[in-house]
């Protein structure tokens, strides 16, 4: 089975409020893998079954089988099997009416699959709460929507868009034959989760969440709001803004803000002096004479768009490497860009990934609310230009997904317990996203940590979200423990060549 990296899961456990640390443990040792019953053909939807499972973890561990309709509303046709588990509190004496549970963004993050990681990196909350993981429908193990098909034109097709459209209408057909893929939205797997979370025989629920994920809790309180005792949004990601679009100058403010980082900071000011003219002489050889580079042996033109994905990239948690590698291409090194653009873009065809149901949501929640004047607006300037948001809505054009009611995209109303975290410098989800929700949120704390990007987290992080679970309460919150993060560090140890 396929494990994430450990770089992965050290940012999936940051966004979802755990601490990453002690992982490195594993890095020589493969973790255990959660096991999952098989609920005979003739179980009912609303039934499932638990079994013990990961007995190698501490305490009482349970993967478990749900059934649910396919088609909520009908309640008929196929259903869906899905998969979860379920850590019980360490402590016996421990409140058994509330569990804590994750939401991984993406959309299409399982949750199952790092399972173990999640755990232990859980304990300290673990001790007085129950702990559970579902993967959503779509997701990981509970059927995963893939578009691990060959490319019909090869890997060179990856170049000029980041999504080929004739393997897209492969996959679009091949996962037509086996689910309906307007019936994957958020909707549909919060309330999967909270016929679930009724069937587990628990009256409320801790939610926390990174980065779409946040999206995902905001429809779980509107539609549940009776179920939910406290919620964390990391990263925030507002309901009624369409997100995607606005990345392009999200992370062309992150990369303006880096150079100038970079010229106020000694050593990289030395390593790589007048970077930002640099940077304006690689963008502007991708843009007039795209240099060649191999895809897997294969000649192909790295343009402005595989560029400026790359960049994308690292300007999410690499930033410190962007000066090193821009100044390698300035010199005529390309090939190291260009094969973190394979590398990044390669969750597309990855047969466990669930990028099939990645398409289903954003076009149905997200891509839905941009046309090309919004487009072309949004993106203007940028050195991402519209190579990642032409590509979604290239693809939404021919894959099937769920039209929904305008009230969808309403702001969400609640006075459940909420504390918002946010990096100041985080260039897809900004704290002004934060802001925006906050004020409709009435029992709310917005905080905005120093330095931080995508993602907060750390000792200190993870000391108010315990605080806050545990009391279930903003009240006397102590937050002062947060400080200026330290600056970014700079790669210098290919300058000189």
């Amino acid at each position: 089975m396929h494990s994430p990296s450990l770089r992965l899961l050290a940012l999936i456990l940051l966004v979802a409020g755990l601490s990453p640390m002690g992982l490195a443990v594993a890095q020589d040792q493969a973790p255990p893998q959660p096991t999952f019953p098989t609920l005979p053909e003739d179980t009912p939807a609303g039934s499932g079954m638990m079994q013990p499972c990961l007995e190698e973890l501490e305490g009482r561990i349970r993967c478990g089988r749900y059934r649910v309709w396919e088609d909520r509303e009908a309640q008929r046709g196929r259903t869906i099997d899905l998969a979860f588990v379920l850590a019980d509190a360490l402590d016996p004496a421990a409140d058994d009416s509330t569990a804590s549970t994750f939401f991984f963004g993406g959309p299409g993050s399982s949750v199952t699959k790092p399972s173990p990681f999640v755990i232990r990196a859980g304990r300290a909350l673990r001790q007085h709460r129950d702990l559970l993981m579902l993967d959503f429908r779509g997701v990981g193990n509970s059927g995963q929507l893939d578009c691990g098909v060959p490319y019909p034109s090869g890997v060179g097709s990856r170049f000029g868009s980041i999504f080929p459209l004739d393997q897209v209408a492969d996959c679009r057909d091949r996962l037509s034959q086996r689910a309906q893929l307007d019936l994957y939205t958020s909707a549909h797997n919060m309330d999967d989760l909270d016929e679930l979370r009724a069937w587990l025989n628990y009256r409320t629920l801790d939610l926390s969440g990174g980065s779409y994920g946040t999206r995902e809790i905001q429809v779980f309180l509107r539609r549940h709001p009776e179920s939910a005792r406290t919620v964390v949004l990391n990263g925030v990601s507002p309901l009624f803004t369409a997100g995607y679009v606005t990345h392009a100058r999200g992370l062309q403010n992150a990369l303006d803000e880096l150079v100038a980082q970079c010229r106020d900071d000694s050593a990289c000011s030395d390593a790589y002096p007048d970077f930002g003219a640099t940077v304006e002489r690689v963008l502007e050889r991708v843009r007039t004479d795209p240099p060649e580079v191999l895809a897997e042996g294969e000649p192909v033109e790295l343009g402005q768009g595989e560029l400026g994905y790359a960049l994308r990239g690292l300007l999410y948690r690499r930033a410190g490497d962007v000066p090193a590698l821009v100044t390698a291409a300035d010199r005529g090194d390309w090939q190291q860009l260009a094969d973190y653009y394979l590398q990044r873009s390669g969750w597309v065809s990855d047969a466990d990934g669930e990028a099939g149901m990645h398409f289903s949501v954003l076009c149905a929640e997200d891509i839905s609310q941009v046309d090309a004047e919004m487009i072309a607006k949004e993106t203007a300037g940028t050195f991402l230009g519209d190579y990642l948001i032409g590509g979604y809505a290239g693809v939404c054009a021919a894959w099937p997904y769920a039209r929904l009611d305008p009230s969808y995209w309403e702001p969400v109303t609640s006075d459940v317990p909420a504390l918002l975290l946010s990096g100041s410098r985080d260039p897809v989800t900004p704290p002004s996203g934060g802001e925006a929700v906050a004020k409709h949120l009435s029992n709310s704390l917005h905080v905005v940590v120093p330095g931080a990007g995508h993602g907060v987290g750390g000792p200190c992080i993870d000391e108010i979200e315990f605080r806050f679970v545990q009391t279930g309460s903003l009240e006397n919150l102590d937050i002062s423990c947060l400080e200026a993060r330290p600056p970014t560090v700079f790669s210098v140890q290919d300058a000189a060549e």
